[in-house]
């Protein structure tokens, strides 16, 4: 098997590389806690072989921003799990841009057109680019993120390609319940977006039945 890569700003589009998870750059502000528990138990449950295989076949796609670090564009859950759990340092990467040599505006100009960030906080706000965290480890719990998943699990919706399809429904959700985040409280809050899943209004949501 070729060898693969340590990560470096330098490499080219559709290079697979390896990093450290505490070196990504996220770029979205906030999670849903719940489903970064899901993976959490989930890579618990395999061994570090299996992990490292997973982790290869489900590899976390990267931006390379103008000041060289890589912004994870996808699959932020997954990437604070491992973070989270500590049962290894480095996860694997694939470079579908390199703006090293663009400049800022560029880059954030090409990010928002491929919807590649997500400048919302975890109460639905608009935000600018600066208020992004610098690490996976600041990032916000979305509660609402976490019920658009359970939702999406439960089969409130069809999984879709539209970027950020959790946290369009999540979005949706917290403009027609509110709840406690508890144990109980997130129960009946899947309940209930169950049924909001199927309301006209809900129609133009990516995934709808």
């Amino acid at each position: 098997m070729e060898t693969i890569p340590s990560y470096n700003s330098d490499l080219p589009i559709g290079t697979l590389s390896k990093i450290a998870v505490s070196l990504l750059h996220p770029a979205q502000l906030s999670l849903g806690y719940r489903e970064v528990e899901y993976r959490i138990q989930q890579f618990k449950a395999i061994t570090s072989e299996e992990l490292d295989a997973y982790l290869l076949e489900h590899y976390l796609p990267i931006a390379i921003a103008p000041n060289r670090l890589p912004y994870v564009v996808d699959h932020h859950h997954r990437a604070r799990a491992i973070q989270i759990t500590g049962l290894r340092e480095t996860v694997y990467v694939k470079v579908l841009e390199n703006c090293k040599d663009w400049t800022e505006a560029e880059f954030w100009q090409m990010m928002k057109k491929n919807a590649w960030v997500y400048l919302y906080d975890k109460d639905g706000n608009t935000v600018e680019p600066d208020a992004i965290p610098s690490n996976l480890a600041d990032l916000q719990d979305d509660k609402y993120r976490s019920l658009a998943w359970a939702v999406l699990e439960a089969g409130g919706y069809q999984k879709s390609d539209v970027p950020f399809q959790e946290f369009l429904w999540g979005n949706y959700f917290r403009q027609h319940l509110t709840f406690k985040n508890t144990e109980e409280g997130f129960r009946q809050a899947v309940n209930q977006a169950l049924l909001l899943c199927q309301l006209p209004q809900a129609s133009k949501l990516p995934g709808y039945k």
